[in-house]
């Protein structure tokens, strides 16, 4: 995406470029650069911010990881676990975390949560919520 903004937008601003256009086709393809560089920049911010975030699993807490922030929770704080689609809600002795997928997989109408790597193999995302449930001694809620 950024190499086509990038040519999009040489060959807009060379003079006497081999396609040489209007004014206004030029502007044009120098505002579809613009928004290609955007679109780039976005996904670079959101694929950074999944590589960084990340939940680990220790004896007696987890840690909950996102960028440089890292929030620690005892599991014996977490009261219960509620389930709603692809996200859970840990509800613990005073407040709530959200825990949810940090992409999807999509194609036409099914849209799979991305799972997350434990001991170096890749495993599904629901396995990490019961994962939790069983640290946590709390039963998550049957369907």
């Amino acid at each position: 995406m950024r190499r086509s903004a990038q040519v999009r937008n040489r060959a807009a601003a060379v003079v006497g470029s081999p396609d040489v256009k209007g004014f206004g086709e030029n502007l044009k393809s120098a505002a579809g650069a613009i928004l290609d560089f955007s679109r780039g920049a976005y996904t670079d911010v959101m694929h950074r911010q999944a590589e960084a975030s990340e939940y680990v699993l220790h004896e007696t807490y987890v840690d909950i990881v996102r960028g440089s922030n890292i929030k620690s929770v005892a599991y014996e704080r977490v009261t219960g676990i509620e389930i709603d689609k692809d996200k859970a809600v840990l509800n613990l002795d005073k407040g709530s975390i959200t825990i949810k997928p940090f992409a999807h997989l999509v194609a036409g109408r099914a849209k799979v949560p991305i799972g997350w790597s434990r001991n170096g193999i890749e495993v599904p995302f629901e396995l990490l919520i019961e994962e939790l449930a069983a640290r946590c001694n709390v039963d998550l809620p049957t369907e």
